[in-house]
């Protein structure tokens, strides 16, 4: 049948996360009030907006959220960025602080802002899955290096708050700075992997007080370059620790400098049992109305 469409009028937000400052760490898109948009409508949106992932904010029952994220391309479980905004959209716009429990695709985790502005959100519990030695000199070669320049002294495997990544120790941030992956071989890599992005690392660093740089390719979701990812930033944190390297507590991930939007990512890593928050600053940038169009069949 065919069916008969209505405009619907929608408040959109553009926010950028893990920055205090406007056009720098990671922008995301934020819808406050998702209630009557359908996957269609929600995946059109995303795409329109074309940040690397867009937030839709559900309102189940009073102070009962749901989140869901899109990429331009498709639906993912998690994102730490778009979290950010979304708690900072809820923040600025409708006053809220405090802590709050909010429903995902991974299951009901805990997020935080303070009365400053600063979010925190809770990620799933940490998994790994180590990679056969064997994989270091087609990692190489897909991220357009040479085998040494692969710090081995790391495993290279992968890690999930969430999204599964695969996460690559690099020697030097020179290193980490000079890629020129393969995107086309590498999403096929993810997508056989079950991964999200290739995450790589250094602990070389720009800033003084940073713990780790990094960078994160994603084309298997659409993205070929993310400037700041959160959820992998908690992996990684939480990696680094399993594995003895980094001790528990607070550290600064620094990322954004090869696409022109610095920013920091704290990453908070507990034992007993091994759990993980991420946290960070953002900015609003961009307000407006959306028309989407809503298709009800007769």
């Amino acid at each position: 049948m065919l069916g008969v469409l209505e405009m619907k009028y929608i408040d959109v937000l553009q926010v950028d996360a893990f920055s205090r400052s406007p056009f720098a760490g990671n922008p995301a898109g934020v819808v406050l009030t998702a209630e009557g948009l359908g996957e269609d409508s929600m995946q059109n949106i995303a795409r329109e907006m074309n940040c690397s992932e867009t937030a839709f904010i559900f309102e189940k029952a009073p102070g009962q959220l749901r989140f869901r994220y899109f990429t331009p391309a498709t639906e993912v479980d998690l994102c730490g960025h778009a979290t950010v905004a979304a708690m900072h959209a809820l923040h600025s716009e409708k006053s809220f602080a405090g802590r709050i429990v909010v429903e995902t695709n991974v299951g009901s985790l805990n997020m935080e802002v303070t009365d400053e502005g600063l979010v925190w959100m809770e990620q799933a519990g940490p998994q790994f899955r180590p990679q056969d030695a064997s994989m270091t000199g087609i990692i190489a070669e897909l991220l357009g290096v040479r085998g040494e320049d692969i710090d081995t002294s790391i495993p290279i495997g992968l890690a999930y708050t969430g999204l599964w990544d695969l996460m690559v120790p690099l020697r030097t941030l020179d290193v980490v700075k000079s890629l020129r992956p393969n995107l086309t071989r590498l999403a096929d890599l993810n997508r056989q992997q079950g991964a999200a992005s290739t995450h790589v690392y250094c602990f070389d660093t720009v800033l003084p007080g940073s713990t780790l740089h990094a960078r994160d390719f994603s084309p298997a979701v659409g993205v070929p370059e993310d400037p700041h990812t959160g959820t992998a930033s908690g992996a990684l944190g939480a990696w680094l620790v399993n594995l003895g390297v980094l001790k528990p507590g607070v550290h600064t991930f620094e990322q954004g400098w090869s696409v022109g939007r610095p920013g920091l990512i704290q990453v908070e890593v507990g034992i007993h049992p091994l759990r993980v928050r991420v946290g960070g600053q953002a900015v609003t940038v961009l307000k407006g109305t959306m028309t989407v169009e809503v298709d009800h069949e007769q």
